[in-house]
């Protein structure tokens, strides 16, 4: 039987949930959504707003007497740090306690084991807390995202051969002055779209940026597999004795599907290609086709296994979206099974979704605990 301590705490945890999914609530729907009576639910919401984690927001149109006051979760309360590393970039994000972006900064910087690139992580800490306005007390922790396989524990790198990370979590101790865990880009990077999705119960998550990785979403949790790297999309094979991976195989869907393939042919401009495309320049949109061939194969082989939603994120899902009902064509032509391609959906992040997964560790951490 719960104790009255453990049941006072459920009851503060469910009030407090309600006010967030709902975003603007009466006290009395309240009382009425959670079978709680009137006195229990404003012991609560005076708790709550001792804890500034709600507010009053408004009031609600009147039927007849004195208007009801609307109770808004306070999302400024708390805000969590997300930190992407890239080979070549870095990025920091502020979010909220509903994962909005309060502030996103890149910066071009290669990464590199030494004591310069740590500051420079350092110096963008501070820079996002100083443009959100953000004190130091109001952070929760900061995720770091990184191209490799991290173990349970958030902290050792198991698997990093697109950066030399091998010691990436002690190497930071000296320069985040805040709780912080790492997660692997494209779980991170799944994470978020899942956090926006919230009613989606299965999901893959494929995450098509220099490197192509993604993320199983099953019953609402990231299915990271036995040994940690569930969801490694980018080393299925598309071509047997292709093209060189990085990974030291050949033929890997990385080699086709990365977005660099399309980048590096204006420049490292991924914006400028996709220009190019839309105006019909022959030489562009023939590679765009033959990218988008490789595409419709890989996401063909997921769907027959996993028969899910497949969300196509990183820096080329961030221009999908107007060419989906050519992909989803080129699936159905390839799929053994009745499609119209449906299920191929477009990112919500259209940009930094990886440093927001990995902020939304600490807000997901946060609520989970009151």
């Amino acid at each position: 039987m719960a104790s009255a301590i453990e049941i006072k705490q459920k009851n503060r945890k469910n009030v407090l949930r309600v006010i967030y999914e709902e975003k603007k609530i009466s006290k009395a729907e309240i009382s009425k959504r959670l079978g709680l009576s009137m006195p229990t639910v404003t012991q609560n919401l005076s708790e709550l707003f001792d804890k500034e984690l709600i507010c009053i927001n408004g009031t609600f149109d009147s039927t007849g007497g004195r208007k009801a006051k609307a109770i808004g979760f306070n999302a400024d309360a708390r805000f969590a740090i997300g930190i992407d590393i890239t080979k070549n970039h870095i990025s920091g994000v502020l979010i909220n306690l509903y994962g909005e972006i309060v502030y996103s900064v890149r910066l071009r910087f290669r990464f590199e084991e030494s004591d310069i690139y740590y500051r420079e992580i350092a110096k963008l800490i501070s820079h996002v807390m100083e443009k959100g306005m953000v004190g130091a007390t109001s952070i929760l922790g900061v995720g770091v995202s990184i191209p490799a396989i991290i173990a349970e524990d958030g902290k050792t790198v198991t698997y990093s051969s697109i950066i030399a990370a091998t010691n990436l979590y002690e190497d930071l101790k000296d320069y985040i002055d805040f709780p912080y865990v790492m997660m692997n880009d494209a779980n991170a990077g799944g994470y978020a779209e899942l956090w926006h999705a919230k009613m989606v119960k299965n999901m893959i998550y494929l995450s098509l940026s220099n490197s192509v990785g993604g993320a199983v979403l099953m019953n609402n949790e990231i299915y990271y597999g036995d040994r940690m790297h569930g969801g490694e999309f980018g080393h299925m094979t598309l071509e047997i004795n292709g093209k060189q991976c990085y990974c030291g195989r050949k033929g890997c869907a990385d080699v086709y599907c990365n977005a660099q393939n399309l980048s590096n042919l204006t420049d490292g401009d991924l914006g400028k290609f996709f220009e190019l495309v839309d105006t019909g320049d022959k030489k562009y949109v023939d590679e765009w086709n033959k990218y988008m061939q490789y595409l419709a194969v890989m996401i063909n082989n997921i769907y027959n296994i996993l028969d899910c939603d497949v969300v196509l994120g990183g820096y080329v899902g961030g221009y999908i979206e107007k060419y989906l009902d050519e992909l989803r064509h080129l699936v159905s032509q390839r799929c053994t099974f009745a499609t119209d391609g449906s299920f191929i959906k477009p990112c919500f992040f259209k940009h930094e979704s990886s440093a927001v997964g990995a902020a939304l560790y600490f807000v997901d951490k946060f609520i989970e605990e009151i």
